[in-house]
């Protein structure tokens, strides 16, 4: 029984940087590292590696293998499904959500939110301050998503797992929490969507990261990112897609 798992959704086929779940940061991959930051998180009981099906995708079959995770295929486009799946297969009751193009989602945030959403009995749980792209997560309940796959075909909802909650607030026991102080309000893009995303990913692990060492701390990087207005302000000009543009 695993009642809290993280699903790690991830795909070779991304439309803006084809190929980047594989792209090499510090001597492992995009992938590798995110996985390794979740195990960080002691209130996790398993990992899932949530991808599409076929060939191509293979190279994250074997990094899930490698890692000692499971590693479930569902529809590409139908993410929502997938979620579902992977949580059937380890049997979750939670399942906090972490998608493939942030390595550096923080770990603090992380497990208040899970101890949140747990001692409050929540279906849905975020922060609810404006933070780093990149830098959170959610924790949703197995139960929800499923009543919102019955009650729901339309794709934007389905390609885009937790999006009915904002948009159906009443719907569900929702928790929004507070963000720590050093991330609360900070205007920095860490997530991986564009070649220039990557290279401030890139010189971030380059000064941070070491093998033998816990995953780099968010705080300490937004410390140093705060004194290196070249870097924090190198990706500012990339547009995030819009979810409900499709």
């Amino acid at each position: 029984m695993s009642p809290i798992a993280a699903i790690i959704q991830a795909r070779m086929g991304s439309t803006r940087l084809p190929g980047k779940a594989l792209r090499c940061l510090a001597g492992g991959t995009l992938t590798e590292h995110i996985i390794k930051r979740v195990q960080a998180v002691k209130e996790i009981d398993c990992i899932v590696l949530a991808i599409p099906p076929g060939p191509q995708e293979k190279p994250l079959q074997e990094i899930a293998e490698r890692s000692g995770i499971y590693c479930v295929q569902g529809p590409e486009e139908d993410v929502l499904g997938r979620f579902i799946l992977a949580g059937d297969r380890v049997k979750a009751e939670h399942i906090v959500r972490v998608c493939g193009d942030n390595p550096l989602f923080d770990l603090p945030l992380m497990r208040l939110l899970i101890q949140k959403h747990i001692s409050q009995n929540a279906d849905y749980t975020v922060c609810s301050d404006p933070i780093p792209l990149g830098s959170g997560s959610e924790v949703v309940t197995l139960n929800a998503l499923k009543e919102i796959s019955l009650k729901t075909a339309e794709l934007v909802y389905r390609e885009h797992v937790t999006t009915y909650f904002q948009d159906h607030p009443n719907a569900f026991h929702l928790k929004k929490i507070p963000a720590p102080s050093y991330l609360a309000g900070k205007n920095v893009r860490l997530t991986v969507d564009t070649e220039k995303d990557f290279y401030l990913l890139d010189q971030i692990y380059r000064k941070f990261y070491f093998p033998s060492q816990s995953p780099p701390d968010l705080e300490a990087i937004l410390q140093f990112l705060a004194s290196q207005s070249h870097l924090s302000t190198h990706n500012s000009d990339v547009e995030q897609k819009n979810w409900r543009q499709g």
